[in-house]
């Protein structure tokens, strides 16, 4: 497994973790490479995966659209925006969950 891989999937098994622990009004799912997290309240479908091919992870999000995300080199765990360096993928997905 390469270091992208491994590095990926522990990403979405913290994102996994992080909407079971607190938001309750989500379901969160893996369908293989891929974490499906679907509001029980009518607010859509997030689709978080690993793209390979970029060593990127990407996310569609009902609220903000698609977006791609690298590896930060400076910090092991954190994956930045392709387009803006200012977003973070765990920060966005908080966000968009609506935690307080």
């Amino acid at each position: 497994m390469t270091e992208f891989k491994k590095k990926a999937l522990d990403t979405l098994d913290e994102i996994f973790n992080l909407v079971e622990s607190k938001f309750d009004n989500f379901e969160v799912d893996y369908e293989d490479e891929n974490l499906r997290i679907d509001s029980l309240e009518g607010g859509g479908t997030f689709i978080v995966s690993i793209h390979s091919p970029t060593s990127q992870i990407w996310l569609s999000s009902p609220i903000s659209g698609a977006h791609h995300f690298e590896s930060n080199p400076t910090d092991s765990v954190e994956w930045i925006s392709t387009r803006d360096t200012n977003i973070n993928l765990k920060q966005l997905i908080i966000k968009e969950l609506g935690a307080k």
